[in-house]
């Protein structure tokens, strides 16, 4: 464990991130009801097709 908090402390320091906090977690409203769109319909397009050259 103590090899990874240091290559952790290691790739920050590389990328220049030095004295600054982890993420910021936030909770997540699960009350509310997901809200659902029907599938849309298409037509199918007709291929064009051009005569084979043989």
């Amino acid at each position: 464990m103590a090899a990874l908090e240091k290559s952790v402390q290691d790739a920050k320091a590389a990328r220049g991130e030095h004295g600054q906090e982890d993420a910021t977690v936030h909770e997540i409203n699960t009350d509310a009801p997901a809200k659902k769109t029907a599938a849309k319909k298409t037509a199918a397009r007709a291929r064009k097709t051009s005569p084979s050259s043989a």
